[in-house]
């Protein structure tokens, strides 16, 4: 400051002595002064999600070429923690391993009761049945049964047989047959189908007919006549039976 001159009229040359021979700096510093003045004050006009952004100086930028978007020459735009649009979905996880098997759940109620089924056909009944000893000397022997009658009353039926006779060794002779009989109080036959019966080695099977005490009741017996290929005595000689009654009346095994 020379002598005589006032300090603020110095600091007034200084200035414009220093202006003019940095022209070109003052223009640059007055411009970006300007654009971050605008850049701030654009701020406030915009929607919630831009508030974050700013305008920076790279570091060490000496170009002063405008740069893209609000900011003022040489500032770059700079968001800070601006969120982003949501992503697509990602890929479905792979199938997780199945859970243990979880308790027992308490039992239900009873359903109903459903309807009765339609009746069943009538079944086979006055059926007696059994096994007995023959007689070891030939022939074979043994009384079956007979039947209680009164009157005019009358019984008829069947007799299903099979005869098993043995030697006690390997030797065994057997067969299977029918005898049909009919009885009144007083009188009674009986005959062996001879249409159905089979047999494997000789037994000659047959029936007697009879009256068996007590009270005289008409009845049919069994017999046989064994005979081996190699001759030997009988060891076992037994007929199972299955007696049909076609009839009310009573039937009394012998």
């Amino acid at each position: 400051m020379t002598e005589g001159e006032t300090p603020d009229v110095s600091w007034s040359k200084r200035l414009l002595s220093l202006a003019g021979r940095n022209t070109l700096a003052f223009v640059a510093l007055f411009i970006a002064l300007a654009g971050g003045s605008y850049a701030i004050a654009g701020i406030g006009g915009r929607s919630p999600q831009d508030i974050a952004r700013t305008c920076v100086m790279p570091a060490g930028a000496k170009s002063l070429a405008l740069a893209r978007g609000d900011c003022a020459t040489g500032q770059l735009l700079k968001t800070n923690g601006r969120r982003g649009r949501r992503g697509k979905p990602g890929r479905t996880g792979a199938t997780g391993p199945a859970g243990a098997p979880g308790p027992a759940g308490p039992a239900g109620p009873t359903g109903p009761i459903g309807e009765t089924g339609p009746q069943g056909i009538p079944g086979v009944t006055n059926i007696t049945s059994g096994v007995k000893q023959m007689t070891l000397p030939q022939p074979g022997f043994v009384s079956l049964f007979s039947i209680h009658l009164s009157g005019t009353q009358t019984a008829g039926g069947l007799v299903r047989y099979t005869i098993r006779a043995t030697d006690g060794g390997t030797q065994i002779a057997t067969e299977h047959g029918t005898i049909q009989w009919l009885a009144t109080p007083n009188s009674i036959t009986c005959t062996v189908d001879t249409t159905d019966r089979l047999h494997l080695g000789t037994v000659n099977g047959g029936c007697t007919p009879g009256f068996f005490n007590p009270g005289s009741q008409p009845g049919v017996s069994i017999f046989d006549n064994v005979t081996f290929g190699s001759p030997a005595p009988l060891a076992v000689n037994e007929v199972q039976f299955w007696i049909e009654n076609d009839s009310t009346y009573p039937i009394r095994l012998e």
